[in-house]
């Protein structure tokens, strides 16, 4: 049994909590090239590449099972100010 592709790539949703402020996804590219079982222990990872401006930036991500990519992929974020500021 494998997990869900969709449900692998929620991780990444997962890692850009982590950023500073209000995170919205405008965009998202996923490739899916591993499968990942059910034990299996993900990590992901998000850099950012570029700057669009206007708050606005593309990111490279990915999801590892190990050192295997499981999920490799695009995303463009915009970062706003945290609303409770």
């Amino acid at each position: 049994r494998i997990a869900h592709g969709t449900l692998v790539g929620g991780l990444i949703s997962a890692a850009l909590a982590r950023v500073p402020g209000l995170v919205i996804y405008l965009s998202q590219d996923l490739e899916f090239h591993n499968p990942v079982r059910i034990d299996d222990r993900i990590s992901a990872e998000c850099e950012v590449v570029e700057d669009l401006g206007n708050d606005q930036y593309r990111l490279r991500t990915q999801v590892m099972n190990g050192d295997d990519t499981a999920i490799d992929g695009e995303a463009v974020i915009l970062v706003d100010q945290d609303p409770g500021e």
